[in-house]
């Protein structure tokens, strides 16, 4: 097994596990839910906390699961096109469109997430959403994170992607 493939494999160990790993804040999120409904239509009590807490958690459980998805090449697409070309082609398309488009766009986003992250850290910043004033960097961590997860997935497919253009077989 060549360097690269184990990087590769690494690579798709950590988004795998990632993704399956963040699958679970759903629950966490309906238990949220839930006893927010309770407090709030039984006992007449709602909370400060649950609007805050189900936004953090989704907007990172989606963040975190994006390499996931990109992983099992399962991200929405548009194929009407391409699917008429052959595995080749498609594949050089797949390669050029991520070299030009996905690489630049998303690299430079990781990048903001990552100085959003720095700055929320050294500032302490708080959610004004709610009374409540949770800190914000786990949240901006997991944006910075799934981001940079995902491009660094997606580097991963394009190189496969590129190995099975020159060789005929995927690494």
């Amino acid at each position: 097994m060549t360097q690269v493939s184990k990087i590769l494999k690494g690579i798709d160990w950590v988004s795998e596990y990632t993704g399956r790993a963040v699958s679970w804040v759903t629950v966490i999120m309906i238990l949220v839910v839930t006893f927010n409904v309770f407090m709030r239509y039984f006992l007449n009590q709602p909370t400060v906390w649950s609007f805050d807490m189900n936004y953090m958690l989704g907007g990172g459980m989606i963040a975190l699961g994006m390499g996931f998805i990109m992983k099992h090449r399962e991200n929405v697409r548009i194929d009407i096109v391409s699917a008429k070309f052959s595995e080749k082609t498609q594949l050089w398309i797949e390669v050029t469109f991520g070299l030009l488009l996905f690489t630049p766009v998303f690299f430079f986003i990781s990048r903001v997430y990552w100085l959003d992250f720095i700055n929320a850290v050294i500032i302490g910043e708080k959610s004004m959403q709610s009374c409540w004033y949770p800190a914000l960097w786990p949240f901006k961590l997991a944006l910075a994170a799934g981001f940079t997860l995902f491009l660094i997935q997606g580097i991963a497919n394009a190189i496969r992607d590129l190995s099975k253009i020159i060789t005929g077989r995927s690494l």
